[in-house]
């Protein structure tokens, strides 16, 4: 084993998982570019991720199914809507609920995005070996069920 490969095995985990999102990050954003999309911050694809073209959710709902704030999630789906991926209604019940749907370029940037995502992960599973992408997926899983 090389100097170098001693150095990234004594890292923090912390700095490995930092230097795996920022690889997705980065690759996403290329990756979207060479596909003639306007880029997408991965949270934001995290909020798209989470919406179909038939179901609107509200914001409570999306931030608990994305793991954030109602405050973060608000954030991003004012931007998405800014952005004319998302539109937002008043829903049902308390006064201050809004039900967020995808418009059609929402669908078309999510649909675009998530098949990127997918690549990356086959292209992570290369780079891991044969069942390892599964396994970190489990362990990452049980470790945050929610």
């Amino acid at each position: 084993m090389s100097a170098d490969e001693d150095a990234r095995t004594d890292l923090p985990l912390l700095a490995l998982l930092q230097r795996a999102v920022r690889w997705f990050s980065d690759e996403l954003l290329e990756r979207l570019g060479e596909a003639g999309v306007d880029p997408i911050t991965p949270a934001h694809a995290v909020v798209l991720a989470h919406l179909d073209s038939e179901t609107s959710l509200s914001i409570a709902e999306l931030a608990r199914r994305a793991g954030v704030t109602r405050q973060t999630m608000h954030r991003a789906v004012t931007q998405l809507v800014d952005e004319g991926l998302l539109v937002s209604a008043p829903g049902p019940g308390f006064p201050r609920s809004t039900l967020v749907g995808l418009t059609d370029a929402g669908c078309r940037r999510r649909d675009v995005a998530s098949g990127i995502l997918r690549d990356l992960e086959h292209e992570l599973e290369r780079r891991l070996g044969p069942g390892a992408l599964t396994e970190l997926r489990d362990s990452l899983t049980r470790a945050w069920p929610r």
